[in-house]
């Protein structure tokens, strides 16, 4: 069964919800929380501003059944940034894209005044994302206007007039972008720390993801040379490469299995990610050993171990060159944060 929700659909079964239950629930001056766990779908929002033009949400929703849900966008002078952790669906924004595949990996920007937007999502599967809320007129109101240009092109002319037609554009989530993700879900900070400490993450995510936009159309020429075919045959590899990165098959072997031959593939791989293939296998496994040791379930041997890491001094120079610190040195003090 499929449901199908329109905005006064939403509208009513949380108001009904808001009078049986307790829906909502303020958690700080600066942050509001709301949640709802009707009959039809799961749902949790949080927010908190930020300076001025500037405010961080996280997002949690799970249907029932399938569900469909239809609304319009208000009028807004607000564009989004949308970081994708858990569960897929599809969206269709009328007028921009017809289809678009959101899921973990992928991230968005859209600035979407007055359209309607349709969300498919699946039966017990649960979604959630970390979305930054750019007003771009305030937000870079002191900024230079050369300094301007070096934006993604859309935001370069919101932020100068407040003025531009709707637009969607999807990126890939690097690794960089996924530890600041987890870092925002796992803030160890409370009261004003808490709002510089996502202040910095949230502008952390926007330097990222303008980054890879305006460096995307800098190299569109190059990409604009690898087939579509070859363009899949890359992500897939991307993705045996993710499936196995504790002991991860060898460049020709990727290749055979993707039918690339293995030139191609190290310079599509590099064109759209940015990096050597072994370089994104590096960066993820530094993130995953960033996520074990956050939780302080495990101890440094095993998280070495759990990361593909053979021999732990080799880890924790890996580790303490991408972050700064030993591994052992990081636990300490995650474990000090929360006693």
């Amino acid at each position: 069964m499929t449901i199908v929700f329109c905005d006064q659909d939403w509208e009513e079964v949380l108001e009904e919800h808001q009078k049986n239950h307790l829906c909502s629930s303020n958690c700080g001056v600066d942050e509001n929380y709301t949640q709802a766990d009707t009959k039809y779908f799961a749902w949790r929002e949080w927010y908190m501003p930020l300076r001025s033009g500037l405010k961080i949400r996280i997002y949690e929703f799970k249907p029932t059944d399938n569900f469909i849900q239809i609304g319009k966008h208000g009028h807004s002078n607000t564009t989004t940034l949308s970081f994708f952790i858990k569960g897929n669906y599809q969206t269709i924004l009328q007028g921009i894209t017809n289809s678009a595949n959101e899921i973990v990996g992928r991230n968005y920007i859209e600035y979407t005044p007055n359209i309607l937007e349709s969300d498919e999502y699946v039966a017990n599967q649960q979604v959630v994302r970390v979305q930054i809320c750019l007003e771009a007129a305030k937000f870079f109101q002191d900024f230079e206007p050369h300094q301007l240009q070096q934006l993604p092109s859309e935001l370069q002319i919101f932020a100068a007039s407040g003025e531009i037609q709707p637009y969607y554009r999807q990126g890939i989530t690097t690794p960089e972008m996924q530890i600041a993700l987890q870092q925002i879900l796992n803030c160890p900070f409370h009261g004003i720390m808490k709002r510089l400490y996502l202040e910095a993450k949230a502008i952390e995510l926007m330097t990222h993801q303008f980054s890879q936009f305006t460096e995307s159309v800098s190299n569109s020429d190059d990409k604009s040379l690898i087939k579509t075919d070859d363009i899949e045959r890359i992500y897939q590899a991307k993705d045996i490469l993710i499936n196995n990165f504790k002991y991860p098959p060898s460049l020709l072997e990727i290749a055979r299995q993707v039918k690339l031959n293995d030139c191609k593939l190290k310079q599509g791989f590099r064109q759209i990610f940015g990096t050597t293939v072994f370089g994104y296998l590096h960066d993820y496994r530094m993130q995953q050993a960033y996520m074990l040791l956050n939780t302080g379930h495990m101890k440094v041997q095993e998280v070495a171990k759990a990361v593909g890491y053979a021999s732990p001094s080799s880890f924790n120079s890996a580790f303490k060159k991408k972050f700064g610190v030993n591994p052992k040195a990081y636990q300490v003090k995650r474990y000090k944060e929360y006693i």
